[in-house]
């Protein structure tokens, strides 16, 4: 011991130094929560790069440096894009335009329709009781419907208007990639060595779930919005891309997400005809069987290991909680919550 200092006020030192690296704690999770509106484009680039790293890693076997193969796959990726920049936005956005013109129009036709089916189920005698309970729910559908309309449209301007968080993501995936092994050694760093080899541990479990719900649930989503885009507009439908687009995001959410995104192609196009509501609901419902009977067990397989039942109550509670984000982000955080836990588990029962 050094001279002056006492045994018994080692603990105290500790104590200390855990309240202060607790307050250091609180003021940067504080100040993220600030600045959380700046994370879009690095949650972005963090998702170019766990998509892109195992092709950039396979180049790199097959001799080619680092920032050779991720320019590369850039290249292959910009080629893949084009398509979409010349020939799928500028429909996107007419049809957005269009949409948002003629949402008025859409709004007192919902209205008309909800009147009719009111004044018909007026001339039915039912009890006052379950009369008053039919009103209220009508009513709700109303206000919902105005409600998800209004945030449709929002969301997809919102979208679009964050293109240059999908700008500034390219670059900021190019340095995850490059120096992804830096900063891995850099964090690694700075870990306890009592420690590191059970945090790195953790951690390759935990990224090998990221990864594969990733690259499973992204490319699902993106062939499911596909084939809704092909399906719909083979059909004539007047929004054909604003809604692959909704029905691909809502596929992300497991389960619920094929009902979410059904709801919009249907009322859409029962506002064209009811035979156009029809063909559409037939494009959705095949969509749906391509997914679950072919590309669903092959793309994701059992990626997030979660009973059905576990996910459900996730999906609600995270919907509950967060709403939107929370229904997208409930079920990977759970996953790695499930790996965090048994990780914590297993440590005490072997302690």
């Amino acid at each position: 011991l050094r001279p002056g200092r006492s045994m018994s006020n080692i603990p105290s030192i500790k104590i200390w130094r855990l309240a202060g690296a607790g307050l250091l704690l609180a003021g940067a999770l504080f100040f993220l929560y600030q600045v959380r509106r700046i994370f879009t484009p690095f949650l972005l680039a963090t998702l170019l790069a766990y998509m892109l790293k195992p092709a950039v890693q396979l180049l790199e076997k097959r001799g080619l440096k680092r920032p050779a193969a991720i320019l590369l796959m850039y290249l292959l990726l910009l080629g893949v894009s084009l398509p979409v920049f010349f020939f799928v936005l500028p429909r996107l956005l007419s049809e957005l335009n269009d949409f948002i013109a003629q949402l008025p129009a859409f709004t007192a036709e919902i209205e008309s329709l909800l009147q009719g089916f009111y004044e018909r189920y007026n001339q039915v005698r039912i009890p006052a009781s379950v009369r008053l309970l039919i009103d209220d729910a009508i009513i709700n559908l109303s206000s919902a419907f105005h409600e998800a309309a209004k945030h449709a449209a929002e969301f997809l301007l919102d979208l679009i208007a964050g293109v240059a968080s999908f700008l500034l993501a390219p670059i900021l995936a190019y340095y995850l990639l490059r120096d992804s092994e830096h900063i891995g050694r850099c964090a690694s760093r700075l870990l306890p060595l009592q420690i590191k080899e059970d945090v790195l541990g953790l951690w390759v479990q935990l990224e090998r779930v990221l990864t594969n719900f990733i690259h499973g649930n992204l490319l699902l989503s993106l062939l499911v919005g596909f084939m809704t885009g092909i399906g719909l507009f083979l059909i004539g439908s007047e929004y054909a891309v604003i809604l692959a687009v909704i029905v691909g995001l809502a596929d992300l959410i497991p389960y619920f997400g094929p009902l979410i995104g059904a709801i919009p192609v249907v009322a859409l196009s029962l506002l064209q005809s009811k035979q156009m509501a029809f063909y559409a609901l037939i494009v959705m419902v095949v969509v749906q069987q391509l997914e679950d009977g072919y590309l669903s067990p092959r793309i994701l397989g059992e990626c997030v290991s979660l009973h059905p039942l576990v996910v459900v109550f996730v999906l609600l509670a995270g919907g509950e909680l967060w709403g939107v984000a929370g229904l997208l982000l409930g079920v990977p955080l759970a996953a790695m919550g499930r790996i965090i836990l048994g990780f914590i588990w297993s440590r005490l029962v072997s302690s």
